[in-house]
């Protein structure tokens, strides 16, 4: 390679690396539970947000103990995701990607392995008075303040509450919530 060639390659690396901030200035992946999902009013019409709260820090004074899926998915694969993002740059530098590309790819990963830690939570166990709430919903019963006080009452007299007691996953509606987007930065958070 003859020096004039060298010193157009070098200038066309420098030029794509001057762009490679610039692309990902502004933009950013989104992942977790986006604005705009909601249970149906008879399961309480909260945002599916909300209820992954709850489930991620707690609710003491609910009686919900922490089921955090979203923060031990950052910490157990984020090590992966830095080498999408690493590798996705190269593409970017050589034109063969875009910063979008890049940060949708670190995106549908991330979602996947979130969904993959909420359906994998299997404690804390529900109490036997959620097991038979949702057995009874299940089987057509409205749920209410009242009912939650004849459900406790049932446990305590013996009832079986049945054996769909799985974490995180009543009706599989917040893990199938789980998202991602690209977006410019400070932007809400929808798909």
């Amino acid at each position: 390679m003859s020096k004039a060639d060298f010193d157009k390659v070098l200038a066309r690396i420098k030029h794509k690396l001057e762009e490679v901030p610039k692309g990902f200035d502004g933009m950013v992946a989104q992942i977790g539970i986006p604005v705009g999902p909601r249970y149906a009013e008879d399961r309480g019409g909260q945002t599916v947000a909300t209820v992954a709260a709850i489930q991620e820090f707690g609710a003491p004074a609910a009686g919900i103990p922490p089921r955090p899926f979203i923060m031990p998915t950052v910490k157990a694969e984020k090590s992966k995701w830095k080498k999408i993002i690493a590798t996705g740059v190269k593409k970017v530098v050589k034109g063969t990607a875009t910063a979008f590309d890049v940060l949708d790819a670190v995106g549908i990963q991330a979602e996947s392995d979130m969904k993959t830690m909420a359906a994998s939570i299997d404690s804390p166990a529900l109490s036997p008075v959620t097991v038979i709430l949702r057995k009874w919903r299940k089987d057509g019963r409205t749920i209410t303040g009242k009912t939650v006080g004849q459900a406790a009452y049932a446990v305590k007299n013996g009832a079986d509450p049945g054996s769909d007691n799985k974490p995180l996953n009543d009706s599989g509606y917040m893990i199938a919530s789980i998202g991602h987007a690209v977006n410019k930065t400070e932007a809400e958070f929808k798909v």
